[in-house]
Protein backbone atom coordinates (compact mmCIF):
# COMPACT_ATOMS: atom_id res chain seq x y z
CA UNK A 1 0.00 0.00 0.00
CA UNK A 2 1.25 3.45 -0.55
CA UNK A 3 0.72 6.33 0.69
CA UNK A 4 1.96 10.15 0.60
CA UNK A 5 1.97 12.20 2.97
CA UNK A 6 2.45 16.02 1.39
CA UNK A 7 5.00 18.63 3.37
CA UNK A 8 7.87 18.74 5.13
CA UNK A 9 7.21 16.11 8.02
CA UNK A 10 8.26 18.36 11.39
CA UNK A 11 9.93 15.95 13.90
CA UNK A 12 8.00 15.74 17.01
CA UNK A 13 10.90 14.74 19.50
CA UNK A 14 12.78 17.68 18.47
CA UNK A 15 10.09 20.76 18.76
CA UNK A 16 8.76 20.32 21.97
CA UNK A 17 7.93 23.23 23.71
CA UNK A 18 9.04 22.89 27.70
CA UNK A 19 7.27 24.45 30.04
CA UNK A 20 8.09 25.40 34.25
CA UNK A 21 5.89 23.15 35.50
CA UNK A 22 8.02 20.04 33.45
CA UNK A 23 5.05 19.33 31.29
CA UNK A 24 6.48 18.97 27.57
CA UNK A 25 4.18 19.81 24.68
CA UNK A 26 4.47 19.07 20.75
CA UNK A 27 4.89 22.65 19.05
CA UNK A 28 2.58 24.31 16.65
CA UNK A 29 3.87 23.09 13.56
CA UNK A 30 3.83 19.51 14.74
CA UNK A 31 0.42 19.58 15.62
CA UNK A 32 -1.19 21.29 12.39
CA UNK A 33 1.04 19.14 10.70
CA UNK A 34 -0.18 16.03 12.34
CA UNK A 35 -4.01 16.90 12.44
CA UNK A 36 -3.64 17.61 8.72
CA UNK A 37 -2.23 14.41 8.08
CA UNK A 38 -4.67 12.50 10.79
CA UNK A 39 -7.77 13.73 8.76
CA UNK A 40 -6.59 13.07 5.33
CA UNK A 41 -5.60 9.26 6.54
CA UNK A 42 -9.44 9.26 7.74
CA UNK A 43 -10.85 10.67 4.89
CA UNK A 44 -8.33 7.26 2.56
CA UNK A 45 -9.63 4.94 5.30
CA UNK A 46 -13.62 5.90 4.71
CA UNK A 47 -13.02 6.05 0.56
CA UNK A 48 -11.45 2.42 1.18
CA UNK A 49 -8.36 4.27 -0.81
CA UNK A 50 -5.54 2.50 2.19
CA UNK A 51 -6.93 -0.37 4.80
CA UNK A 52 -5.84 -0.34 8.22
CA UNK A 53 -3.18 -2.90 9.05
CA UNK A 54 -5.19 -5.52 12.03
CA UNK A 55 -4.16 -6.75 15.56
CA UNK A 56 -1.25 -9.62 14.60
CA UNK A 57 -0.11 -8.46 11.31
CA UNK A 58 3.58 -7.36 10.50
CA UNK A 59 4.42 -4.73 8.86
CA UNK A 60 7.67 -3.65 6.36
CA UNK A 61 7.70 0.11 6.40
CA UNK A 62 9.48 2.26 3.43
CA UNK A 63 9.71 5.58 4.42
CA UNK A 64 11.35 8.10 1.62
CA UNK A 65 11.52 12.02 2.92
CA UNK A 66 11.64 14.03 -0.17
CA UNK A 67 12.91 17.68 0.90
CA UNK A 68 12.09 20.69 -0.28
CA UNK A 69 15.22 22.32 0.64
CA UNK A 70 18.46 21.79 1.78
CA UNK A 71 17.88 21.98 5.78
CA UNK A 72 19.67 19.88 8.00
CA UNK A 73 16.54 17.17 9.19
CA UNK A 74 16.48 13.99 11.49
CA UNK A 75 14.89 11.67 9.34
CA UNK A 76 14.86 9.20 12.02
CA UNK A 77 12.77 11.65 14.05
CA UNK A 78 11.19 12.36 11.47
CA UNK A 79 9.84 8.14 11.06
CA UNK A 80 9.03 8.76 14.35
CA UNK A 81 6.30 11.39 14.01
CA UNK A 82 4.89 9.72 10.61
CA UNK A 83 4.55 5.76 12.90
CA UNK A 84 2.76 7.91 15.45
CA UNK A 85 0.71 9.70 12.65
CA UNK A 86 0.05 6.36 11.42
CA UNK A 87 -1.27 4.63 15.00
CA UNK A 88 -3.53 7.96 15.80
CA UNK A 89 -5.49 7.47 12.10
CA UNK A 90 -5.86 4.03 12.81
CA UNK A 91 -3.68 2.43 9.96
CA UNK A 92 -1.53 0.93 12.34
CA UNK A 93 -2.79 -0.54 15.83
CA UNK A 94 0.93 0.25 17.18
CA UNK A 95 4.14 1.31 15.97
CA UNK A 96 6.27 -1.17 18.40
CA UNK A 97 9.04 -3.47 17.00
CA UNK A 98 6.30 -6.18 16.71
CA UNK A 99 4.18 -4.46 14.58
CA UNK A 100 6.74 -2.95 12.26
CA UNK A 101 9.75 -5.18 13.03
CA UNK A 102 11.48 -3.63 9.27
CA UNK A 103 11.52 -0.05 8.47
CA UNK A 104 13.44 1.79 6.28
CA UNK A 105 14.53 5.57 5.21
CA UNK A 106 15.46 6.91 2.58
CA UNK A 107 16.84 10.73 1.77
CA UNK A 108 16.12 12.88 -1.19
CA UNK A 109 15.70 16.19 -2.72
CA UNK A 110 12.95 17.75 -5.30
CA UNK A 111 13.27 21.57 -4.77
CA UNK A 112 10.13 22.96 -3.02
CA UNK A 113 8.07 20.00 -3.62
CA UNK A 114 8.23 18.69 0.25
CA UNK A 115 6.59 15.01 1.06
CA UNK A 116 6.83 12.00 2.45
CA UNK A 117 6.10 8.83 0.08
CA UNK A 118 5.49 5.81 2.57
CA UNK A 119 5.30 1.98 1.26
CA UNK A 120 3.83 -0.69 4.05
CA UNK A 121 3.80 -4.38 3.05
CA UNK A 122 2.26 -6.70 5.10
CA UNK A 123 4.84 -9.32 6.09
CA UNK A 124 4.39 -13.47 6.39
Amino acid sequence: MKITLQGETPSKKNSRINTRSGRSFPNQRYVKWHNAVVSELHYLLLKKEIRPFGEGKRVRLTASFIHGDYTRRDSDNQLSSVLDTLVDAGVLPDDNWKVVPEKHIYDRYDKGNARCELILEEMN
